[in-house]
């Protein structure tokens, strides 16, 4: 085949992406979802974790103040 081959405007055809770069684009992509789930999850722990502190904190009170009277 002739490299010499322009499409409709004039300009050369660009290059086909080497083989490699499109593995690594889609082995960054997944890897950018897999990040993205991480995270949410780490938000979800956090507020799970936060959640039961607080009743801890509300269960400690409510026996302190049972016993003061």
């Amino acid at each position: 085949m002739d490299p010499k081959v322009v499409d409709i405007s004039g300009k050369p055809l660009p290059a086909a992406p080497v083989l490699p770069e499109v593995w690594f684009a889609q082995v960054d992509h997944r890897l950018g979802r897999i990040e993205g789930m991480l995270s949410r999850l780490e938000v979800l722990v956090l507020a799970l974790v936060c959640g039961g502190a607080g009743l801890l904190v509300l269960q400690i009170l409510n026996v302190l103040s049972k016993g003061a009277n």
